[in-house]
């Protein structure tokens, strides 16, 4: 069977092409932009194209799987209907591949990527090898797809325009309800409403972990994991926010009928996933630096108020390098945005990444700035990305904890700093 993917490069859609590798398939796949993560799929044997060229979807192709955030006027996809080749989003591909399987589907407005990878590393510790599709990178191996030996599948479960709905969970885990992704939801009731309909699609034998504020009625079994004492689970990774994820899963393994200690241990163990708050090293003066995708303000305020508990304020001074992801958002959260900023020590502004969305000329970097400082915060812009590793190598006081914010690809740039 042969399969080419558009947007191969996306987290998720690049996780499922691995997915369909190990299955033996012949995949292929386009993006706009190259990256490490496509090197990596071009070693794994993974055929990949940069830019979106009609004549690489023929004939013989048997499926066409395309990220959502497509559009309908995308040349491959176009192609691909036209020579009547079977179309998926990745959202349903996902989907499919979750039938007949006992699937734990970890969702929430935040945290779901590194509770997915809470679940497998406890899991793993109490001797289950789960097979796992996550929004991320996992620690072991660099991957975002593990082919586990077991009954189990664990996928992150993404609510961008309902997408979830289309996974055929056993075990849905899901860690709070926000505001969030209002480009596509009214409203805060809309949002709750989709995760209603999730936790609906539970077979009266399921099971719904979450915690005792989000309220969610499903046909299977609900657990509050909040009855798991936070207080008494050891992490490495840092935050209260992960305590809280813990519980969850905790929570999860214990209905399961696993070992408490030894997922408790896999907990322990966990190094947490690739830019959710990674300590990406020392730089040449000394200087921590950490690297996070939060992009909204109860993720960044979770962040700092975890950086907080290891770096003391007054002791130790934090700079951030914040990247706005999607004017929608930044918009619709600008006040939740300056009140959480404005009590960072040093915020630097960065341009607003646009992804899927255009240029409204509603908000920018030097408005929400301008409302920090207004606030009583420390704001200014950068208004180039290939400045930050000079402004970061600048930095020579070791008091100072830089981190980088960011759902965008601000991130790119850290990797040209030197670690130690």
């Amino acid at each position: 069977m042969k399969i080419y993917c558009i947007g191969i490069g996306g987290i998720g859609l690049s996780a499922l092409a691995r997915y369909y590798k190990h299955e033996g398939y012949d995949v292929s796949g386009s993006d706009t932009h190259d990256s490490e993560l496509l090197d990596a799929l071009r070693q794994e044997g993974i055929t990949v194209v940069i830019g979106a060229d009609g004549s690489h979807v023929t004939n013989d192709i048997d499926l066409v799987v395309y990220t959502i955030a497509i559009s309908d006027d995308n040349v491959e996809y176009v192609r691909a209907r036209e020579l009547g080749i079977r179309t998926m989003t990745y959202p349903e591909a996902l989907g499919e591949v979750t039938k007949g399987k006992k699937t734990i589907a970890v969702c929430g407005t935040h945290g779901k990527t590194t509770t997915t990878a809470m679940v497998y590393h406890a899991m793993k510790a109490c001797g289950i090898n789960s097979t796992v599709i996550i929004g991320s990178l996992l620690s072991e191996g660099g991957t975002n797809f593990i082919a586990g030996d077991s009954e189990y599948m664990i996928v992150e479960a993404c609510e961008y325009k309902r997408s979830f709905l289309q996974l055929f969970p056993t075990y849905i885990v899901v860690t709070n309800i926000d505001a969030d992704h209002l480009d596509y939801y009214r409203d805060l009731a809309d949002i709750h409403s989709a995760f209603q309909s999730f936790a609906e699609k539970l077979s009266p034998d399921g099971l719904l972990v979450t915690h005792a504020n989000v309220s969610l009625d499903t046909k299977g079994k609900k657990v509050d994991a909040d009855c798991i004492d936070a207080k008494h689970i050891e992490l490495t990774v840092l935050g209260e926010h992960n305590q809280s994820n813990a519980q969850l899963v905790l929570a999860l393994t214990r209905e399961l009928g696993l070992d408490d200690g030894n997922a408790r241990a896999g907990l322990k163990a966990f190094p947490g996933t690739w830019r959710r708050l990674e300590y990406k090293g020392k730089t040449l003066h000394g200087v921590a630096v950490y690297d996070d995708y939060g992009h909204h303000p109860v993720e960044i305020k979770a962040t700092y108020e975890a950086l907080r508990s290891k770096y003391a304020q007054g002791e130790y001074k934090i700079v951030m390098f914040f990247q706005p992801h999607l004017y929608s958002r930044t918009k619709a959260l600008l006040v939740d945005f300056v009140d959480v900023l404005k009590s960072v020590d040093e915020v630097n502004i960065l341009p607003i990444y646009r992804a899927r969305l255009e240029d409204t000329s509603v908000i920018n970097e030097q408005i929400v700035a301008d409302e920090i400082n207004k606030s009583g915060g420390n704001a200014s812009i950068v208004s180039s990305l290939a400045d930050i590793p000079k402004r970061i190598n600048d930095i020579q006081d070791t008091k100072i904890i830089v981190v980088n914010m960011g759902a965008g690809n601000a991130f790119e740039e850290l990797n040209k700093i030197t670690f130690i």
